[in-house]
């Protein structure tokens, strides 16, 4: 893993596996490309691992837990790892528009006195549907 990566990708689930995959995939497939993903599955007790640990692109770093921490904790430990300029936060069971990152590393290059971002959100239910 490069150590000059511009944005970390800090994912931290616990039994979705209903969703991960989808969170997953809406992360690697960012216009933005500078990124390493880092997930980490905190003691889940479905196949979430299972489905993590599947993927093999390379900007994937991924962790098991032995036993769960908290989202909280989990996140603190993901952060600590991370080597990123920008950290992004992805929950696992969200899904992140394709030019997210492109979006907000722009307007954080573009204005380095910000220190954080966000962007709109839209609910959806477990099928995806608004």
């Amino acid at each position: 893993m490069k150590k000059n990566i511009k944005v970390s990708i800090v994912l931290s689930s616990y039994n979705h596996e209903k969703y991960i995959k989808k969170a997953i995939d809406s992360a690697l497939n960012q216009t933005f490309s500078d990124f390493e993903l880092i997930i980490w599955d905190d003691a889940s007790s479905d196949t979430s691992w299972q489905i993590i640990s599947s993927y093999t692109d390379p900007r994937i770093r991924a962790f098991r837990n032995e036993k769960n921490l908290g989202g909280g904790n989990a996140k603190k430990a993901i952060t600590e790892i991370a080597v990123g300029e920008y950290i992004a936060i992805h929950h696992s069971d969200d899904i992140w528009e394709p030019d997210k990152l492109e979006k907000q590393v722009a307007f954080l290059d573009a204005n380095p006195e910000i220190g954080a971002v966000f962007s709109q959100a839209q609910i959806i239910d477990e099928n995806g549907d608004p």
